[in-house]
């Protein structure tokens, strides 16, 4: 089950480690590419991509800022939308 709480498959080639070893390889800069969703992203790069709002939703911010600040590229994704 992935973040989303969603069940995955492992592909061939696929691998999956602890959580420990994976927060390991972000804070240590081995991550070259950084693909994260997000709600909002200031004009100065400020990222907000979690919400404690709805139920049954993650309650903490995870790892992603981890993500965000030791990998080598972060890539957000999200959608635009005007007021």
């Amino acid at each position: 089950i992935y973040a989303g709480k969603q069940p995955v498959t492992l592909l061939p080639g696929g691998a999956y480690f602890h959580h420990a070893d994976s927060f390991a390889m972000m804070r240590g800069g081995h991550i070259d590419i950084c693909v994260l969703g997000a709600f909002q992203v200031s004009s100065t790069g400020d990222l907000a991509n979690w919400s404690t709002g709805e139920a049954g939703a993650i309650p903490a911010v995870g790892g992603a800022m981890d993500l965000a600040t030791g990998a080598k590229q972060t890539w957000v994704m999200m959608d635009l939308l005007t007021k």
